[in-house]
């Protein structure tokens, strides 16, 4: 399927779009999903660097105090079950110095005696038998041998059980100071929160993220990565530090969001505009440039339209100017040849003509005298008859060169062949003849009817003992129309195709001139109309009909 080529006009506008406003739009998103990505990218990336910090920071305390545990234990061991105040004051101060705060290291025995505490006071419920199995004792002995954290009453502690021959003979546990923890969650512009594995928040820079009971809202602890909770967007990032401690960090980009939104908004309605300006101005620039091919184009198409008298008057350009004056010269001469090839072609058609007609006389003139000959042995009247007859048709024929006669004027000269054609068979041939009074003085090409009645008698006998011709001709709408048909021997199918496809062709190459010669008289002398001409139809030993169509036209006077 053929792509619908565009003008001129329509591809310059495209290529001003194409080369101004296209690369624009192509600019302005790559832009704007540049500045997305980046934005988002560097977003998660310090959201996820803060993360890492606090972690590190927060695992870092974490291994000093679990260290600090893990020395008070063996100076424990060392001093066989007894606790020596000064080596454990001296273990908790070097540990801690970099805090500035010591905290609460305690010791108690499996009775949940105190043996050590660094300030002094012990919470209740690490001293109370009916706490032995519940918070932090139930992690001593859960972690048998292991250094736990425990988040109890909102206060963080580090503890681990001292087991001898798998049997706990007491447990060191370290209050982390909360300052300590805190600060790691200050200063940063983003929400932290450090909670437990079981989401128990200890510390943190906002409330917007936990619940009333002090968890953290279960959409906040899902992982790293985008969420949305409470109309808001946030993103998370979120590090097990691998010792009982979970940093996450958030950051609320909804209102970074709605103002890259309306930064957005803004500049698609500038693009907009843009665009709206480029597409008029691209209008009236492509218009303006292409005023001189409009004209061109105009005058082109006049021309094939057969408009030959227009011309190309153009001054905005030298270039334009020397197509202006050759199209001008070019159609001149174009006016000239079809004036020559027009008389040309006339006479052309003339000779054609006359050469079609002259085939008629010399054949049907043979075979009359030749039946003169014979009937004036047998029948001298009826031979005189057939001079007069033949006298009559030869001074039809040569008394002047008019191409078209009337009908009555051609039936006339027909009634003189029926003359004939009845003297020489007689009894063997009938004719009947219906032509309507109202196309009597209509023109049709002259010796046109004669032919018809000639091929009808030539092919119509065969074997058959009689003929009869049937002609008619009446008019229909601005066409007459003549009928020749007769019930003699008819045409085979075969050769019925080669007469309609000789009839197709400009030049006769078959031996079949009657019929050929009248569609080409008609074809040369009405311009080759479609619907003018001859059409043949018949069927074997049903005989035959000859249908000629014709314009319906009088002489001018």
């Amino acid at each position: 399927m053929n792509r619908e080529v565009g003008s001129f006009q329509d591809n310059i506008r495209r290529t001003f779009i194409r080369f101004s406003l296209l690369p624009v739009a192509i600019i302005v998103i790559f832009a704007l999903v540049l500045f997305a990505f980046s934005w988002s990218y560097f977003m998660a990336h310090f959201n996820r660097l803060d993360n890492e910090a606090v972690a590190s920071d927060l695992k870092r305390t974490m291994n000093i105090y679990y260290q600090m545990v893990e020395d008070v234990e063996d100076s424990i061991t060392e001093a066989e079950r007894q606790v020596v105040d000064d080596e454990v004051f001296s273990i908790l101060y070097r540990r801690t110095a970099e805090f500035g705060e010591i905290g609460n290291l305690m010791i108690l025995s499996e009775e949940q005696k105190v043996l050590f505490t660094s300030k002094g006071s012990v919470p209740r419920f690490l001293t109370q038998e009916v706490y032995s199995n519940w918070g932090v004792w139930n992690a001593v002995k859960r972690n048998k041998g292991s250094i736990a954290t425990i988040l109890y009453d909102k206060s963080l502690y580090i503890a681990k059980g001292i087991y001898s021959d798998g049997s706990l003979k007491g447990a060191i546990i370290y209050l982390v100071p909360g300052e300590v923890i805190s600060k790691a969650a200050s200063g940063l512009n983003r929400y932290v929160v450090i909670t437990d594995k079981n989401g128990w928040v200890y510390a943190s820079n906002t409330r917007l993220l936990q619940d009333s009971y002090g968890q953290i809202h279960g959409s906040y602890n899902t992982g790293t990565g985008y969420m949305k909770a409470d109309g808001n967007i946030y993103y998370t990032c979120r590090t097990d530090t691998g010792k009982g401690l979970i940093v996450i960090t958030v950051n609320d980009i909804s209102r970074s969001i709605w103002l890259i939104t309306v930064l957005v908004g803004i500049i698609v309605i500038i693009f907009a505009a843009i665009s709206l300006i480029t597409l008029r101005s691209t209008a009236n620039s492509s218009e303006h440039y292409t005023r001189d091919i409009k004209k061109i184009e105009n005058a082109f198409e006049a021309v094939s339209n057969g408009d030959f008298d227009v011309s190309l008057n153009i001054d905005s350009s030298k270039e334009f100017k020397i197509i202006g004056n050759d199209f001008n010269e070019m159609l001149q001469g174009l006016r000239d040849q079809i004036d020559e090839n027009k008389e040309l072609a006339e006479n052309v058609a003339f000779s054609q003509v006359k050469q079609l007609e002259s085939q008629f006389n010399p054949h049907f003139l043979f075979n009359t005298l030749d039946n003169i000959r014979f009937m004036a042995k047998i029948d001298a009247k009826a031979a005189d008859k057939m001079i007069v007859s033949l006298s009559g048709l030869l001074r039809y024929s040569i008394r002047d060169a008019r191409e078209e006669v009337t009908v009555r004027e051609d039936l006339n000269n027909l009634q003189n062949y029926l003359n004939i054609l009845q003297i020489r068979f007689n009894k063997r041939f009938a004719y009947r003849m219906d032509v309507a009074e109202d196309i009597m003085e209509c023109l049709i090409p002259k010796l046109m009817l004669q032919p018809l009645l000639e091929n009808a008698v030539k092919y119509g006998f065969g074997g058959k003992e009689k003929l009869t011709v049937n002609i008619r001709g009446y008019q229909m709408q601005e066409k007459i129309i003549f009928i020749c048909e007769d019930d003699g021997a008819g045409i085979d199918k075969d050769r019925l195709s080669e007469i309609r496809q000789t009839l197709k062709e400009e030049n006769n190459s078959s031996v079949h001139y009657g019929l050929y010669n009248i569609h080409r008289r008609v074809k040369l002398m009405y311009k080759d109309n479609g619907d003018y001409g001859l059409d043949i139809s018949s069927k074997k030993d049903e005989g035959t009909t000859v249908r000629i169509v014709l314009p319906k036209h009088y002489a001018e006077n």
